[in-house]
C-alpha cells in the first residue's frame, strides 16, 4: 500500500495518510465516508475514516475530506466546531467537503445551487479545494423521536428511500486524487 509522500530532506520521505472525518445522525454519511475510504484504498492510498468526534490530532495527515448530512438546511454543528478548532491546520492541507442530503432527491440545477449554499458556513472558516454533494437516504426508523415528529407532516414530500448514487460518489472521490496529491484547483 502506498500513501502520499512528504520529504523533509532528500532521502527522508515519510508516508502520509489521508483522513476522512464525518458527522452523522442516521448513518448515511458514515456509509458514504467509508465507501470513499475504500475507493481511495483501492487506489493505493492509506486512509483513516472516523467520526469527527474521534479526531484529536491532524498531524500525520497529508489531506482531509470532511462530510456531514444536512439537517434543517445546515451541516451538523460538530463539523463546524471541528473546522473552527482545526482551521489553522486545515488551511495548510488539501481539503475537501462533502454533504449527504435529501435536496438532491431531485437533482436539478436549482437543487444543486441550494446544496452548494450548505457549504457556506464551512467555506467562511476554511475554504476547501473541492466540494461534493450527494443525495442520501431516508429511513424514519433511524431518526430520533424529535426529528421523526418534526418530519411527520412532510412524509408525503420526503418518502423513505435510498437515493445514494454510489457511482457518483466513486467518481468524485477519484477526482480528488490529483488534489490530494498537491495539484490545487479551486472549489
Amino acid at each position: 500500500m502506498i500513501g502520499l509522500r512528504t520529504c523533509a530532506a532528500e532521502g527522508q520521505c515519510a508516508m502520509q495518510k489521508l483522513l476522512i472525518a464525518y458527522a452523522t445522525r442516521a448513518g448515511s454519511t458514515a456509509q458514504v465516508a467509508e465507501f470513499m475510504g475504500k475507493v481511495l484504498r483501492e487506489a493505493g492510498l492509506q486512509v483513516d475514516v472516523m467520526p469527527v468526534k474521534q479526531v484529536r490530532d491532524l498531524s500525520g495527515y497529508s489531506g482531509v475530506i470532511l462530510g456531514s448530512p444536512i439537517r434543517m438546511g445546515s451541516v451538523l454543528p460538530e463539523l463546524i466546531r471541528f473546522v473552527k478548532a482545526h482551521a489553522q491546520t486545515l488551511s495548510r492541507l488539501p481539503l475537501a467537503y462533502f454533504n449527504v442530503n435529501l435536496t438532491l432527491m431531485d437533482d436539478t440545477p436549482e437543487a444543486r445551487a441550494i446544496v452548494d449554499s450548505y457549504f457556506n458556513p464551512l467555506r467562511v472558516i476554511c475554504a476547501p479545494l473541492r466540494v461534493g454533494a450527494f443525495a442520501g437516504k431516508m429511513d424514519y426508523a433511524r431518526l430520533n423521536s424529535l426529528l421523526r415528529f418534526l418530519l411527520a407532516r412532510d412524509r408525503d414530500q420526503i418518502p423513505e428511500g435510498d437515493w445514494i448514487d454510489w457511482q457518483a460518489v466513486r467518481q468524485w472521490t477519484l477526482e480528488l486524487l490529483p488534489l490530494l496529491q498537491g495539484e490545487r484547483t479551486s472549489a
